[in-house]
């Protein structure tokens, strides 16, 4: 088949998955609306787009919805980018050091286990009312998805590839650098795109219990006032981010891994 062609099905299979996404859409809206304007379940319950939706339009025009994602955009970065590091460092570490793996395994899978939501009021007590305890929150779950992934990647190894590399009198940083790693990078992307989308909702956590100027204080503010329609406009939004920050994170994989 010729290029031109295959770019032109291509196209067209691409605008039929748009089209569909979008009716798919649509029709899920109308459901919506029509069973909360006929109380087939009470708008008070589940919200009622025809409403909701201007609510937050207004609320982004003026400002007051824009302030609340910056704030926790911001915590949401640093926890990312302090728990990432700390979880490549500890894999780094453990992966080149079985004995300390064996050491620390159990450890590392009971904290993990400790239920995240739990030690937000924990983490409030330690650091406070302010940023820093979300920051806190949004690392306890970066930290061990990154950690967990990025391990798994780097026990994914051929062993054959290993012996091979050994035969050939290869050291073991170089095995680790040239073999190990790169073998990784995939699994340690994988990790970083789940941990991203969890690290905003584990900062959001935080913001429920401690309060502030978040998304997840406007949710804790809405429902206690009992506007349903206030909620699910600010769960849209955490909709919207979520997807947008897997496909950046998608979209960076695809850039730094070319070379593959």
């Amino acid at each position: 088949m010729p290029a031109s062609a295959e770019w032109g099905a291509a196209s067209r299979h691409f605008g039929f998955i748009v089209l569909g996404r979008l009716a798919l859409l649509g029709i899920g809206v109308a459901v919506w609306e029509a069973l909360a304007r006929t109380d087939v379940v009470p708008a008070a319950f589940i919200g009622q787009p025809s409403i909701f939706l201007p609510f937050l339009l207004a609320h982004i025009a003026d400002g007051s919805l824009l302030v609340a994602i910056r704030e926790t955009l911001t915590a949401t970065l640093a926890a990312f980018v302090i728990g990432g590091i700390a979880a490549l460092l500890t894999a780094l570490v453990l992966t080149a050091s079985p004995l300390i793996k064996q050491l620390v395994d159990p450890f590392i899978d009971a904290m993990n286990a400790l239920p995240r939501v739990a030690l937000v009021p924990l983490f409030i007590v330690w650091f406070g009312l302010g940023t820093l305890s979300k920051i806190v929150s949004g690392i306890s779950l970066m930290y061990f998805i990154l950690l967990y992934n990025t391990l798994a990647g780097a026990h994914s190894v051929d062993p054959d590839h290993i012996q091979l590399a050994r035969s050939l009198g290869l050291s073991r940083k170089r095995i680790f650098t040239s073999i190990v790693v790169p073998t990784a990078i995939p699994a340690i992307f994988a990790g970083l795109r789940l941990g991203l989308v969890y690290t905003l909702l584990g900062v959001v956590t935080a913001e429920l219990i401690a309060g502030g100027k978040g998304l997840g204080s406007q949710i804790s503010y809405y429902s206690n006032t009992f506007d349903a329609n206030g909620v699910f406009a600010v769960l849209l939004v955490l909709v919207i981010l979520s997807y947008a920050l897997a496909r950046l994170m998608t979209y960076v994989e695809g850039r730094l891994m070319r070379w593959r």
